[in-house]
C-alpha cells in the first residue's frame, strides 16, 4: 500500500520551555503525518518528553505520549549538541514541526522547506505571556458555552484544543507540501491555540456579530440536552425539521401540547421539555434508542463508554482502533486514522518505548 506521504521526513521538536497544549499539538501533528506514511523522527532530551510521564500510564509510559507518537522514531539531544544535530536535520529533511520558542532559537533561515510553528498566542503578544490551554478556552469563549450558568465553568473533556491545533497545522503542512516550490522560499505554517479556540467557536462570534450578544451557557433551559436512559445517558440534538420525528420516537402525547409546537415555544419551556422526555425515554436503553433513532433519522446520541466503542459496529468496519506494540509481547489498543487508503486501514508502527540516542542516528 503506497500511502501519499510516503517519502517525506518530517524533524518534530519542542524547546525545555514548551508548554503541554503546544506539545499535544506538535505531536498530533506529527501522528496524522506518520499515520499517512512520513517518516517521522522525534527529537527528545536525554531524559525523555515530559509527556511521556503525564498519566494516565501504560507501564511506563503515559497512555498520551503511546497515543501520540505511535510510528514514529524517537531520537534522544543532548542541549549540548541540540544546534549542531537540528542544522544537519533541518537540511535533510522536508518539513519540521515546532514550538515558537524552537523556531526563533534556530531561525527561519535555517528551517526546511516547510515547518509548521505553533504558539499560544499570535502576533502581538509575547511568547513568555502565562497561559494554559484551559485559559486560552476562557479567552476565546469556549467556556461561556460549557455547562450550568449555576455552577463553575467546565473545561472540555481532553485536549480538543490542543489536538486541534495540530490538526490545523497538519493541514496547512499538506497545503505547503502542495505548493510548487519556488527557490529557496521556505513555506512556514503558523497555528497559535487563541486563534484555533475562536475558529472552534465561530459560531458565537457569528452570532454575536449578527445579534450584539454572544450566547453563554443555559445549562438546564438549553434547546440540547444530556439526558437520562434506562442504562446512562444520550445526547438529545435536533433541528426543528425533526420534531416530528422526534415526537414518534418518544411517544408521548404531552409533547403534542401548544407550548411545544414552534422551536420559539420549545426553547422558552426546554426545562420542562427536557423533563417529559427524559421520563417517556427513561425506560429504554441506550442501543434501544440508537436503533429506533437511526430508523427514524432522529439525530440523538448514545454516550459510550471507551469498551463499548471498541465494540460499535462503526468502528468495527472503519478498523478505527487497532493494537500497536508496547515492545515484547506488550500491545495496546488505541485509535487511529478513521479512513481508508487503497481499501485498507492506516496500521502505524510500534510505539517509540525507548529512545535512540544521537551517535545511533549519525550513521
Amino acid at each position: 500500500m503506497s500511502l501519499p506521504l510516503a517519502g517525506v521526513l518530517i524533524i518534530e521538536a519542542n524547546s525545555a520551555e514548551c508548554p503541554l497544549a503546544l506539545r499535544l499539538a506538535t505531536s498530533l501533528a506529527g501522528r496524522i503525518a506518520a499515520d499517512l506514511g512520513a517518516d517521522v523522527i522525534k527529537l527528545e532530551p536525554p531524559e525523555g518528553d515530559p509527556v511521556r510521564r503525564v498519566p494516565p500510564l501504560l507501564g511506563d509510559i503515559g497512555a498520551m505520549f503511546a497515543f501520540l507518537n505511535a510510528g514514529k522514531k524517537s531520537v534522544t539531544i543532548a542541549p549540548a549538541e541540540e544546534k549542531r544535530v537540528l542544522d544537519r536535520l533541518f537540511r535533510k529533511s522536508d518539513v519540521a514541526i515546532l514550538d515558537h520558542h524552537m523556531s526563533v532559537r534556530h531561525g527561519a533561515a535555517l528551517l526546511p522547506r516547510v515547518a509548521a510553528v505553533i504558539s499560544m498566542f499570535g502576533a502581538g503578544v509575547p511568547s513568555s505571556a502565562a497561559a494554559s490551554e484551559f485559559t486560552v478556552m476562557a479567552l476565546g469563549g469556549l467556556l461561556d458555552i460549557v455547562g450550568d450558568p449555576d455552577h463553575e465553568p467546565l473545561r472540555l473533556g481532553g485536549h480538543q484544543l490542543a489536538y486541534s491545533a495540530g490538526l490545523s497545522a497538519y493541514a496547512g503542512i499538506v497545503a505547503a507540501l502542495c505548493q510548487t516550490p519556488v527557490g529557496d522560499r521556505r513555506e512556514i505554517v503558523r497555528v497559535n491555540l487563541l486563534d484555533v479556540a475562536v475558529w472552534l467557536n465561530w459560531k458565537s462570534a457569528t452570532i454575536a456579530a449578527w445579534s450584539g450578544r454572544a450566547p453563554n451557557r443555559c445549562g438546564r433551559a438549553s434547546e440540547w440536552q444530556v439526558i437520562r436512559c434506562a442504562d446512562g445517558w444520550v445526547a438529545l440534538v435536533y433541528q426543528d425539521s425533526d420534531w416530528p420525528a422526534l415526537q414518534e420516537l418518544v411517544g408521548d402525547p404531552r409533547l403534542g401540547d401548544s407550548r411545544f409546537q414552534t422551536r420559539a415555544q420549545r426553547r422558552l419551556h426546554a426545562r420542562e421539555l427536557a423533563g417529559i422526555i427524559e421520563q417517556a425515554i427513561s425506560p429504554r436503553r441506550r442501543d434501544q434508542l440508537r436503533e429506533v433513532a437511526l430508523t427514524r433519522r432522529v439525530p440523538l446520541g448514545p454516550i459510550w463508554s471507551p469498551a463499548e466503542l471498541e465494540r460499535d459496529p462503526q468502528n468495527l468496519a472503519r478498523d478505527f482502533l487497532g493494537r500497536i506494540s508496547l515492545g515484547g509481547d506488550a500491545s495496546v489498543l488505541m485509535p487511529r486514522l478513521p479512513v481508508l487508503w487503497d481499501g485498507e486501514a492506516f496500521r502505524p508502527g510500534r510505539i517509540p518505548v525507548s529512545s535512540e540516542s544521537v551517535e545511533m542516528q549519525r550513521s
